[in-house]
């Protein structure tokens, strides 16, 4: 269920982040340009998109285990009221 999300460029942690809704996918920063300029412009926070994401994963992975653990106690249950009958 985890990804490497590490080894995502910049433009799949983007859509990613723009796909679930993620705070702080953009930051403004500098870039450096093909003729060596320095311009201001809108970069991945990369550090931030795949902390989300990876928390994202857990709560996913918490989510199914309690729904197995539910499914596992009704079927005990189940099981333990047939066999007195």
């Amino acid at each position: 269920m985890f990804k490497d999300y590490e080894k995502m460029s910049n433009e799949e942690l983007e859509k990613l982040g723009r796909k679930y809704h993620l705070q702080g996918v953009l930051e403004e920063g500098s870039v450096l340009t093909e003729d060596r300029k320095i311009i201001s412009d809108f970069v991945v926070n990369r550090r931030n998109v795949i902390e989300q994401l990876s928390q994202r994963d857990t709560r996913k992975i918490a989510y199914h285990s309690l729904i197995l653990s539910v499914v596992a106690i009704l079927i005990s249950l189940i099981i333990g009221f047939i066999s007195k009958i």
